[in-house]
């Protein structure tokens, strides 16, 4: 069975220069790593729904464990996650389902439903702002690196180097020389404790701007590391997804609790 931490990993399963450094411009021709950095979390406005299926596999110390995933999704309130295939005995067969008035979780080996009903419908746009605030607070603490394109589940996609900065600058000014930026910090911060992800390459889809591939290394306090990788296997958008696809009916002779 795999190390406590390990699974909760799986179950979560979700910049400004220093003093001194050199920050390389993008070419003309390469898209902004910034802008692809935003769009992990604000996707394309053509963009209606996802189908696919995505394998997560995390590795710490000696163990490592992966799922296979069916993903329904439309952004930002609609989505569903079916657990396929899975190394963990107790993640076989979940389900997660989200949508305006709330979310389920179903564990079919404990015959336990979990409900959480929100106090008023989460609305896209609420989201959507949000996820931008996000973007904006955690680009302070990365640096990015535009690495070309690649192909992933049949797709082109951009491919964005993210490393986190052990500090950030609050405050400084920068000098452009050519092709390279020189930023000089006048004031240093260290990067807030609840980030824990210390190196991410992303995949983003090209025409949709959405991430088809994670590469994430968390550290945690006592210095042990963890590598996730999610990866869209088979992938398609704008399919016009059924709305019954976001409901949930618990099955019979389960048990329903709050959450």
């Amino acid at each position: 069975m795999p190390s406590r931490r390990l699974a909760v990993l799986l179950g979560v399963v979700v910049l400004v220069g220093l003093a001194g450094c050199v920050a390389l411009s993008p070419s003309s021709d390469d898209p902004d790593p910034e802008a692809l950095f935003e769009s992990t979390f604000v996707y394309s406005d053509d963009l209606e729904d996802v189908t696919g299926e995505q394998t997560i596999e995390i590795t710490g110390g000696s163990e490592t464990i992966s799922e296979t995933l069916r993903i329904y999704e439309r952004p930002y309130v609609y989505d569903r996650e079916e657990v396929l295939e899975t190394t963990d005995p107790e993640r076989e067969g979940h389900v997660f389902v989200s949508d305006p008035s709330g979310a389920w979780w179903y564990y079919p080996e404990r015959s336990l439903v979990e409900r959480h009903e929100a106090s008023e419908p989460f609305d896209d746009d609420a989201v959507r702002s949000d996820r931008a605030e996000m973007a904006e607070w955690k680009r302070d603490w990365y640096d990015l690196e535009y690495q070309g394109t690649e192909e992933v589940a049949g797709r082109e996609a951009h491919v964005l180097g993210v490393d986190l900065r052990s500090e950030a600058v609050k405050q400084g000014v920068s000098v452009l020389l050519g092709d390279t930026e020189y930023v000089y910090a006048l004031e240093t911060v260290e990067a807030p404790d609840e980030i824990d992800v210390v190196e991410q390459t992303i995949w983003i889809d090209a025409e949709y701007d959405y991430p088809l591939q994670e590469r994430q290394v968390f550290e945690f306090g006592d210095g042990e590391r963890y590598e996730m990788v999610e990866r869209f296997e088979t992938v398609s958008f704008n399919g016009d997804l059924d709305d019954e696809l976001f409901e949930f009916e618990p099955p019979e002779n389960v048990t329903v609790e709050s959450r």
